[in-house]
């Protein structure tokens, strides 16, 4: 699935996604993750929105879920 990330600053066609604890942003502890390529050493990923709370990045992750249940193709944050 194409997704756009929260900063708008890239399109990514992912094809797994996770939430994950964040330590680099203060106020955003958790993320959602994309991962979009492989390479020797596994997947590439790339963080594509920040939350403040766990239950906050799982509504969206429940969201981008539904997005692909019904067959679309494009999820922006």
């Amino acid at each position: 699935m194409w997704v756009v990330t929260r900063n708008k600053e890239k399109v990514l066609n992912c094809y797994s996604f996770n939430v994950m604890r964040n330590y680099g942003q203060k106020g955003f502890k958790y993320a959602i993750v994309g991962e979009y390529a492989h390479n020797f050493w596994g997947g590439i990923s790339e963080i594509l929105s920040l939350y403040p709370t766990k239950e906050d990045a799982l509504k969206d992750l429940e969201k981008l879920n539904k997005s692909l249940m019904k067959g679309e193709n494009l999820f922006k944050f």
